[in-house]
């Protein structure tokens, strides 16, 4: 069985794990010219931190490349070893080298039971952050936009402040319980996904195409709300033009 970890055991860890991060930001742009941020990721960023019977967890962050010279994009793989490589340097004996997955380099901690998952984002020529991924069969390396993550952070911020976050919790530690198989991100994805809906947020998405400011969502919100003063004037309005008494409703019948 799968449980939270308490916001007390999980401060130290992050904070370790994130003044790592923070020194391989600046090792990265002071020795090769890249600048960079951290990004916590899924169920680090809301303090959701699921562990296993052993105790054992995993935190998520990715290091955001928004300036990369051309010939590091053109060797992905030398652009993760370096990556790779700095971060040992900075940690020493405090985690095992770090090893490859798919989308991340993962780093065991060598005393405390818990993994750091480190993804790798490069920003392209449209802005947009694309994720450094590697394929296991022919090893090559390449770039993947993130769309659903960009979709997620929206619709995590729209859950928390419509009061939501409980009810993310519950849904995400009974379905992490009921699918141990299955990779945590995509589970914590779908219970976002789940709860954004159930609060009313996918209505939001179609009130435009274009991003929504949260006034902008709670205005739309307030429009539907039958208790809502504005929405019961407009309401009254209707029925008055549709009353047949209404001499406004004669003249555009047409009556003398």
């Amino acid at each position: 069985m799968y449980t939270y970890v308490g916001k007390k055991r999980l401060s130290g860890p992050k904070a370790e794990v994130e003044d790592i991060l923070e020194e391989l930001v600046d090792v990265m742009e002071e020795k090769y010219g890249m600048k960079a941020s951290i990004m916590p990721v899924g169920s680090v960023r809301s303090n959701l931190v699921t562990a296993d019977e052993d105790g054992h967890f995993d935190l998520d962050y990715n290091i955001c490349f928004s300036k990369v010279p051309q010939d590091v994009r053109n060797n992905l793989q030398g652009l993760r070893g370096r990556v790779r490589k700095a971060f040992d340097d900075i940690a020493g004996d405090l985690f095992f080298y770090g090893r490859e997955r798919k989308s991340v380099i993962r780093f065991e901690h060598s005393e405390e039971s818990y993994n750091l998952d480190l993804g790798i984002l490069i920003r392209n020529n449209n802005g947009q952050y694309c994720r450094l991924v590697v394929d296991r069969k022919s090893r090559e390396y390449q770039l993947n936009e993130i769309a659903l993550l960009y979709d997620a952070s929206k619709k995590e911020d729209y859950i928390f402040s419509h009061n939501g976050k409980d009810q993310l919790a519950s849904l995400y530690l009974k379905n992490k319980n009921k699918h141990p198989e299955t990779d945590s991100f995509h589970i914590y994805l779908e219970a976002v996904n789940t709860v954004y809906t159930e609060k009313g947020g996918q209505k939001m998405s179609k009130v435009s195409s274009n991003n929504h400011t949260q006034k902008q969502m709670d205005n739309y919100a307030n429009q539907k709300n039958p208790n809502n003063s504005a929405s019961r004037a407009a309401a009254n309005n209707r029925a008055n033009q549709m009353n047949p008494n209404n001499p406004a409703y004669q003249k555009s019948r047409g009556s003398k």
